[in-house]
């Protein structure tokens, strides 16, 4: 495998040390909790999957530079540098994106034959390394286990819509996730060991790609500990990643609600 893929290996933990020493040192803070559930529906790309509705817990903590929870696909994460308007940080998480994910809530798949004998890929251990500055966020997340490389670049914009003196707040979120070749492969490709004529699944080799998205977010006071957050979203599918024999959908879908209570 060529040099260029092992960099991001090396770049990441670099990145920590190199601004753990050189940026101010974070106010210290007291730990602050989120805990809640909701519900979840997600209308996925491939071939004849049933729209999936889930019921979902939520947890996240946080303290001075940490915080723990899903966060950008980040379980763990650490901010460097954080202020009002900049935040520079670094996280471990996991991805799992493909058929028949092993972290889904829900056990419905497709019914369609091409998944016949289909071996899914594995869920993903990643690092990530990313900022945010005002409105913008930017965000590199490389596979860690396994052989593959697999990384993705996201880029997002989030525009405030509209806000009322009750606490209301809609906002829009705008996206651009570039996917190498390891990634596209590993979730919408088909290896020759993974293939099965007999079924409509040929081989198929993807290259890197560019998926887009936009997703509707809107939160609102409940009380002064609790509040109800919403969003909903699509993201558009690459064209040469539609031709995969695995996929039946130009676009993905979801919908979320979540009762959040602060403590």
């Amino acid at each position: 495998m060529s040099a260029m893929l092992y960099q991001p290996r090396l770049l990441i933990p670099s990145l920590g040390i190199i601004f753990s020493l050189h940026s101010p040192v974070l106010t210290a803070e007291p730990w602050q909790f989120e805990a809640g559930a909701g519900v979840i529906s997600q209308q996925q790309v491939w071939k004849k999957m049933p729209t999936v509705t889930s019921a979902v817990p939520y947890f996240s903590a946080s303290k001075g530079p940490w915080r723990i929870g899903i966060d950008g696909g980040n379980l763990i994460s650490y901010s460097f540098y954080q202020d009002e308007a900049f935040r520079l940080y670094a996280g471990v998480g996991i991805r799992d994106n493909g058929y028949d994910a092993d972290t889904s809530l829900s056990s419905d798949l497709s019914d369609d034959p091409v998944f016949s004998g289909y071996q899914a890929p594995n869920t993903e251990i990643t690092s990530a390394v990313g900022f945010s500055w005002h409105w913008i966020s930017l965000q590199l997340a490389q596979q860690l286990n396994d052989v593959r490389t697999a990384q993705v670049v996201d880029l997002a914009i989030e525009l405030p819509l509209y806000q009322h003196n009750s606490g209301l707040r809609l906002m829009a979120n705008i996206a651009a996730s570039w996917m190498n070749e390891d990634y596209t492969q590993r979730i919408y490709g088909v290896a020759p060991g993974n293939q099965n004529l007999s079924v409509n699944r040929p081989v198929f080799q993807t290259e890197a790609e560019v998926n887009y998205s936009l997703n509707l977010r809107v939160q609102y006071p409940l009380s002064t500990q609790t509040m109800l957050l919403g969003s909903t979203g699509v993201t558009q599918l690459a064209d040469n990643l539609q031709k995969s024999p695995l996929v039946g959908e130009e676009q993905s879908l979801d919908a979320m609600l979540l009762v959040v209570y602060r403590f």
